[in-house]
């Protein structure tokens, strides 16, 4: 048991909970997580290469240059607030099409939140149901003959 609560435990830091905070351009450092807020001429120029009405791109930071930064996009955010997974396709962005970059930060309060309420569902569902069985049965064969 207490495996299990080790491993439910690594998992709930793995996925965690994260905070986004400001960056400014200078602080940029490659495979930096980031979140890349558009402006409105951002999103629509850049509509053919993602999506029409997208207002955020979350992933890593590659490399800047003089035309813009290059960014492997885990994750773009439509204006409605629709989250759409992409597979880390680069994408350009000009400099001046960015509102604002924001880096992903752990958020230890929240994953600690996250873990103890799992780790509490964990202990109820077990106080609910039991341990389980690890007795088997046999059906036929072995044993003594039926009485007739």
């Amino acid at each position: 048991m207490a495996s299990r609560i080790a491993v439910l435990a690594a998992v709930a830091l793995q996925l965690g909970c994260y905070n986004y905070a400001p960056l400014r351009r200078s602080e940029l450092v490659p495979a930096t997580y980031l979140a890349v807020v558009l402006t409105e001429t951002g999103s629509e120029e850049l509509a053919p290469y993602i999506g029409p009405n997208i207002l955020v791109l979350r992933g890593r930071f590659l490399s800047a240059g003089d035309r813009g930064f290059n960014l492997s996009v885990d994750g773009v955010e439509n204006k409605r607030g629709d989250a759409i997974a992409w597979n880390g396709e680069t994408v350009m962005v000009p400099a001046s099409f960015v509102r604002s970059l924001e880096e992903r930060h752990g958020a230890a309060g929240k994953t600690i939140l996250l873990a103890g309420a799992g780790l509490a569902g964990f202990f109820v569902a077990y106080a609910a149901f039991g341990p389980g069985t690890s007795t088997t049965t046999s059906l036929g064969g072995g044993g003594s003959p039926s009485p007739r």
